[in-house]
């Protein structure tokens, strides 16, 4: 009977004990190794190294060890493969001697709103000295979050540290293909990768929600903080233009004082100068007046002079001319009253007045011919006053230039 391809893949694979063969092809980052085992009290622990990049993990001794339960692997969401059929191997190296009583495959999915459910069936395995082999057809779907590959531990098996090499790798099959087992809900793929893609876009929906949320908030955030920098610049500016103000009101005030000391000081340079130049033209006045004239008694004392001498020297000649000045004096300093000579009056030892006291009155100075007279004394007076200055003028610059 002729045999294809798919009944080659359909046949479970089994590698013997040397068969090492398995090329990894799964996401180291989500593999870890795993080691469940009992303390002295019977509670069950579990204990998990990262895989690292070239496929190798190793685990210490716990310090609460006291018998192993399983030991294996575990895959992680993002070291599964897409939903569907697989034929998946497992290879693990061992550096250490281990004792295996059997193995089997663990899966678990996720639903939205519901308990997570798991499924799990045995496999056969080939073990040495620590080292196994597992093979197995399975049915991974869209909503498988993990797989785990255990090893029951035997009771002659050693105790940690556990470690060495891991591959792992997933072979895609044909939908009819049988498989031994498989995570939750493949019954019907069909209907899982269409709970998983409603799950996915409930999830998607609820993340864009989330997301619009984050921008809506993001946004209101924003504004917030624009609107409270605005604010803020606003109070600055206004508090600014506050300042600037008060400082341009204090400048303006600060202008008219210094204005008004300006106006103030040149008042007083002003009152300064004119006192200045006052002084100086009465010292000047002064110190020609004192060049000139030596007194201001000097006009009268020359006057009582030349008086003097002329009445030594005419005598009783003088008389006209005494009487006519002393009725020009009685009359010049007789205001307005009538000018006249007083004569006292006589009487008797007894106070029989013979003769009473009288004034004799010049009423013809009232009249025209009187006051040409007074304007032809005044004249001839002006004309002794200038004949003197002239003299004295005369005198004083014969001393200047003698001196």
């Amino acid at each position: 009977m002729e045999t294809d391809d798919f009944d080659t893949l359909d046949v479970l694979s089994v590698a013997s004990s040397g068969d090492d063969t398995v090329s990894n092809s799964v996401d180291y980052s989500g593999v870890q190794m795993c080691l469940a085992y009992y303390d002295m009290s019977g509670v069950r622990h579990h204990v998990f190294s990262q895989v690292d990049k070239n496929g190798y993990a190793s685990i210490p001794l716990p310090s609460n060890y006291a018998s192993g339960d399983w030991f294996g692997f575990i895959l992680l969401k993002r070291s599964l493969p897409p939903a569907g059929k697989y034929n998946v191997q497992v290879h693990f190296a061992s550096n250490t001697f281990i004792s295996y009583g059997g193995s089997s495959l663990w899966f678990s999915s996720h639903y939205n709103n519901v308990h997570d459910p798991e499924s799990s069936f045995g496999v056969t395995g080939t073990y040495s000295s620590g080292d196994f082999y597992l093979s197995s057809n399975v049915s991974i779907g869209a909503s498988a979050q993990q797989f785990n590959i255990s090893n029951w531990l035997k009771s002659d098996t050693g105790t940690p540290p556990w470690g060495g090499y891991v591959s792992i790798s997933f072979t895609k099959l044909s939908n009819d293909a049988p498989v031994q087992g498989g995570s939750p809900g493949t019954d019907n793929v069909d209907q899982d990768i269409n709970q998983s893609i409603s799950n996915n876009t409930a999830q998607q929906v609820e993340q864009g929600d989330t997301i619009i949320e984050l921008i809506k908030n993001t946004i209101q955030t924003i504004s917030s903080q624009l609107t409270a920098f605005w604010n803020q610049l606003a109070g600055e500016f206004t508090n600014l233009y506050a300042k600037m103000t008060q400082q341009h009101s204090e400048q303006l005030q600060a202008d008219r004082d210094n204005t008004d000391d300006i106006i103030a000081a040149d008042n007083a340079n002003t009152d300064k100068v004119t006192g200045a130049i006052e002084k100086h033209g009465n010292f000047i006045i002064e110190g020609l007046k004192s060049l000139f004239i030596p007194s201001d008694e000097y006009f009268k004392s020359w006057f009582d002079g030349m008086y003097q001498f002329f009445n030594d020297r005419l005598g009783f000649l003088m008389l006209p001319v005494d009487l006519l000045v002393r009725m020009v004096d009685i009359y010049t300093s007789a205001g307005s009253s009538s000018v006249g000579i007083p004569f006292p009056e006589f009487k008797w030892m007894d106070g029989t007045v013979i003769i009473p006291g009288q004034t004799v009155q010049f009423d013809f100075l009232n009249t025209d011919w009187g006051k040409g007279i007074q304007d032809k004394l005044y004249f001839v007076g002006n004309l002794i006053m200038i004949g003197a200055l002239l003299s004295l003028m005369h005198r004083k610059f014969e001393e200047v230039l003698r001196n």
